[in-house]
């Protein structure tokens, strides 16, 4: 009982909007190019088939700005369907087949461009509980955005500019870069491989476990098979940066990539990720799952940084530092930066949120560990001072009639990007940091641990991060003031705001303790605490 008066109590204070509806249906009757009618009618993909595994071959062309590439794609069928919807974007799709236990077909394709949509149509059906597998060639270009698969460039003292290709794909531009179930509860493993010219080299998300020559002088990198993860995670790189190396005392490899006149500058960062990603793996007491963490500077970056899982991106102002020229904010601004990727691959990548809706579950959690991690890693950063500024900040935007719930209906891909604002981050951090507060720092370490144990490798939503603290309050608070204690905690600190039509506050003294009670009413509400 006291656990669900908790949720409802925690979901009402923090401000935090319905759920969104599991899809959004088009308007109008969804027309494929081809003039025939597309058979899946909403935004969101079915459920009736998962990915289980991707096996994707990656080829980058520098000089022609362009890719091709194949992808196979293992799948579950958990409903019988004669169509397998997923995302593309922009590229061309062909020799589409199906590889069954009916043997090898060719499936037809029907394309949707609203919605960034494919849809293989089986002449069959596909039953519930076997296992196929589709393979699906493509062409695209290289993006010109900072999005997807795309193109950058940087010069040399020299003058000259050199190309390389990296990816960028939260929210929603995995899709660019190779057909996929773009969605982060589509989780799955990936296998890739990336062909490349012998003056570049290839990263990505595991590491490298062999290289082939192939005819024409290519050589394809072969890389080791993900854990189970969400499509916005898979990252890769062709360029021609060098790389400094070191060990964590948990034996994971730290390597930073930077363009090759900007290689001295990584020293800072590469002793930041090894003492900042030891302090996680104790913290969480959840081995980091991986063998290597790459940390990538990138000349042509849009975001301040990106959490993909084991191949971390940033902005080279948000990465380097050059110790003749670079100032002590620069050091506290790149310690945060890479403490915030690196606490991603717990809070983000291990357990994701399983919609865009809940973003803050990624963000805040980053965000709030970001300032935790510093804090007892880098003492001398002083960076309570700023965390105390960006809890008012987060306040302050919050009291725009502008202003969002941190859970809040999201359905398209602009609604989607237009999540991850100051909101998202700062005031979930700030919230995170008051129900700290409220359980204490030991019990609030316990509840976050339960919750990322028990949700390794798969999707949460708001109530399950309430759930795995619920525990925690009920022993800690056993009294039935618990629950005002929340509500105060709310109406004094948080600044949110429910429709409420009126309210009262009272308190009782005990002795020296003095126990503070309140009431609220709203439309259809009648709590009392």
């Amino acid at each position: 009982m006291l656990a669900s008066t908790i949720l409802l109590l925690v979901s009402l204070s923090l401000s935090f909007g319905a759920q969104l509806p599991n899809q959004a249906a088009s308007k109008d009757a969804p027309i494929a190019t081809n003039g025939q009618p597309f058979p899946w009618t909403t935004m969101r993909l079915p459920k009736s088939i998962f990915p289980v595994h991707y096996d994707l071959s990656i080829h980058p062309n520098l000089t022609t700005l362009d890719f091709t590439g194949v992808v196979r794609i293992e799948l579950d069928v958990l409903e019988d369907t004669d169509m397998i919807v997923l995302h593309a974007k922009k590229m061309q799709v062909s020799n589409v087949f199906l590889f069954g236990p009916e043997g090898v077909k060719s499936l037809d394709v029907l394309e949707y461009p609203r919605f960034h949509q494919l849809a293989l149509i089986s002449d069959t059906v596909l039953t519930k509980g076997r296992k196929y597998e589709v393979h699906l060639e493509f062409a695209a270009n290289l993006s010109d955005s900072f999005h997807g698969f795309y193109k950058g460039s940087y010069q040399t003292s020299s003058g000259e500019v050199r190309v390389l290709a990296s990816t960028q794909f939260e929210a929603t531009f995995a899709r660019g870069a190779f057909p996929c179930f773009d969605e982060p509860a589509f989780k799955a493993n990936f296998t890739i491989q990336i062909v490349r010219e012998p003056r570049h080299i290839a990263i990505s998300n595991m590491p490298k476990i062999k290289t082939v020559e192939l005819p024409g002088g290519l050589l394809e990198d072969h890389f080791d098979t993900t854990v189970k993860m969400s499509t916005y995670l898979v990252a890769y790189i062709v360029c021609d940066f060098l790389s400094v190396s070191g060990t964590t005392q948990h034996g994971v490899e730290i390597s930073i990539y930077a363009v090759p006149e900007k290689i001295n500058q990584t020293a800072f960062a590469l002793s930041a990720a090894i003492k900042l990603l030891d302090f996680y793996d104790d913290y969480f007491d959840i081995p980091y799952p991986l063998p290597k963490q790459d940390l990538a500077a990138i000349p042509d970056f849009q975001s301040g940084a990106m959490e993909n899982w084991g191949l971390t991106t940033y902005r080279e102002t948000a990465l380097l530092f050059d110790p003749e020229k670079s100032s002590a904010s620069d050091k506290l601004g790149i310690t945060k930066v890479i403490a915030h990727e690196l606490a991603h691959q717990w809070f983000g990548n291990l357990v994701t949120m399983d919609w865009w809706n809940d973003l803050w579950l990624n963000e805040g959690f980053a965000k709030f560990m970001e300032y935790v991690s510093v804090r007892i890693a880098y003492p001398e950063l002083q960076v309570d001072d700023f965390f105390l500024g960006k809890c008012f900040e987060a306040m302050e935007v919050d009291s725009l009639s502008s202003s969002h719930p941190v859970s809040t209906p999201v359905e398209n891909p602009t609604q989607i990007q237009e999540m991850f604002d100051d909101v998202s981050y700062d005031k979930g951090a700030c919230i995170l940091n008051m129900l700290q507060d409220f359980l204490s720092p030991e019990a609030f370490e316990i509840g976050i641990i339960r919750y990322l144990k028990k949700y390794s490798y798969q999707n949460t939503v708001n109530s399950h991060l309430w759930e795995s603290l619920s525990d925690v309050i009920i022993r800690c608070f056993p009294c039935v003031f618990a629950r005002s204690v929340l509500f105060i905690l709310y109406l004094t600190r948080s600044r949110c705001s429910v429709p409420a039509r009126g309210g009262q506050l009272g308190q009782v003294q005990r002795g020296h303790e003095w126990i503070l009670y309140g009431s609220l009413r709203g439309r259809g509400l009648g709590l009392h605490y």
